[in-house]
């Protein structure tokens, strides 16, 4: 009978770890670029007791006698579905409409990536994120520039006393697994071995995205979906509660019968 508590055990565990999963998307319901993260489960070990197959006084054992031991998380995973662009009006807005990350710099001098596109202009012309890190492959951007035309192919148009004068052209990166990116926070993700090496290329080539000017990607997270799934996860511990309650009582049956 203990194993019917670690069993229960096991799902409460997973359960709670998926609602918190559940909870952190909710939260970044409104951040520009987030992607859901999605729970995945597995059952445990099983016990066996009698193996299919195994002969019996007549003939076989069709089914066998297998116990399962629980249920655990084998990963959590992120979802990198496109979220819906959203107007704006400032110059370095820019989503990825379809794959592809922008690659920043960190202090550090290693490379993050990212989907979020609200950039900004620094006093000598390098186009950086909201927390500063410089945003690699995006020309430098005059000073002198009083508007800015960025091309869904990536090209980078400043307009100068009046003419329209190229800057140079976005490039973009992918990667063979993009789910094996490890999420540092942020909206920032580092390369694993799981996620392959990025793969440099222009937008619209070898698979990446356009650029969408004027535009930023918002979170891909659907709160209905997500409140749906929270219910579901709060009921789903609640009777697992209760078979921890229904073992404990039978537990106390079988010692008072001694």
């Amino acid at each position: 009978m203990n194993e019917a508590l670690r069993i229960a055990a096991s799902g409460m565990e997973s359960q709670q770890l998926l609602s918190n999963v559940i909870a952190n998307n909710m939260a970044n319901v409104n951040t520009n670029g987030y992607k859901r993260s999605v729970v995945h489960f597995q059952d445990m070990l099983y016990r066996t007791l009698g193996t299919p197959g195994a002969p019996t006084n007549t003939s076989q054992s069709p089914v066998g006698i297998q116990l399962g031991t629980g249920v655990r998380t084998v990963a959590v995973s992120k979802d990198f579905s496109q979220g819906d662009l959203q107007s704006s009006t400032a110059d370095l807005d820019v989503a990825i409409e379809g794959s592809g990350f922008f690659e920043v710099a960190l202090p550090d001098g290693t490379s993050a990536f990212t989907r979020t596109g609200n950039f900004h202009l620094t006093a000598t012309g390098e186009v950086v994120t909201a927390d500063g890190y410089a945003v690699i492959g995006f020309p430098a951007i005059s000073i002198q520039a009083t508007a800015t035309d960025i091309a869904a192919d990536g090209t980078v148009a400043a307009t100068i006393n009046g003419v329209s004068t190229q800057q140079g052209r976005i490039s973009l990166v992918r990667f063979p697994n993009p789910e094996g990116l490890e999420s540092i926070g942020r909206n920032l993700y580092t390369q694993t071995e799981a996620s392959g090496a990025a793969a440099r290329a222009m937008p619209g080539q070898n698979g990446l995205g356009q650029i969408s000017h004027h535009y930023l990607e918002a979170s891909n997270v659907q709160i209905v979906n997500e409140m749906v799934d929270l219910i579901a996860a709060q009921r789903a511990y609640e009777l697992i509660s209760k078979s921890i309650r229904t073992a404990d009582e039978m537990l106390k049956i079988a010692n008072n019968m001694h």
